[in-house]
């Protein structure tokens, strides 16, 4: 008898690995007993919090003009404006007027002594800003910044301002966390 239900066992087996569905335009489901790298958010009741919470309250806020917008009166690119804006409304000493070009940021962030380059990109965490380029320098080279909203493995989810297109807007965008997109990321100061 015990023969027997072994050899249903074994069959039933076969028969459900043979049915489990593959995801063809998806990741890789992992194998048995392994898990999902964890996901890293922001601790409630802290600034970080703060500022994630301030950033998703601006998702699907529009342009009101080619590069003219609710976080300033200039009509310039706003992606850093949106960004200091989140961290002004969760209580950081910032004043976003003074950040409408990114390396401005990151520079600061420097003087601040809460700027990290790409080989630290592990240390991102929700509520800093990442930087895309290759460095602080000039609008060429420092082109892009989000809020991180969280990272799970190598994938962060930024909440990102003067994204899209036609109109541009905030919108939420997930990017591999390396050093062929972001050259550092700035904690709160």
């Amino acid at each position: 008898m015990l023969g027997i239900v072994t050899s249903l066992s074994a069959a039933a087996a076969i028969t459900a690995a043979v049915l489990v569905p593959s995801a063809p335009d998806g990741p890789p489901e992992a194998p048995s007993g392994e898990t999902a790298a964890p996901v890293i958010t922001a601790e409630p009741g802290t600034v970080r919090e703060e500022i994630v919470t301030a950033a998703r309250a601006e998702l699907g806020t529009e342009e009101t003009g080619k590069n003219c917008h609710v976080y300033s009166e200039q009509c310039v690119p706003w992606c850093a404006l949106f960004a200091m804006s989140a961290w002004e409304r969760a209580g950081v000493d910032v004043e976003p007027e003074e950040f409408s070009f990114t390396g401005d940021v990151y520079t600061t962030g420097q003087t601040e002594g809460t700027a990290y380059g790409s080989a630290q990109l592990e240390q991102a965490r929700p509520g800093d800003v990442l930087l895309f380029g290759t460095g602080p320098a000039t609008p060429d080279s420092s082109h892009h910044i989000g809020v991180v909203e969280k990272i799970q493995g190598e994938q962060v989810t930024l909440i990102e301002g003067n994204t899209g297109d036609n109109p541009d807007r905030v919108m939420r965008k997930t990017h591999e966390l390396g050093e062929n997109t972001f050259y550092g990321g700035v904690r709160p100061w």
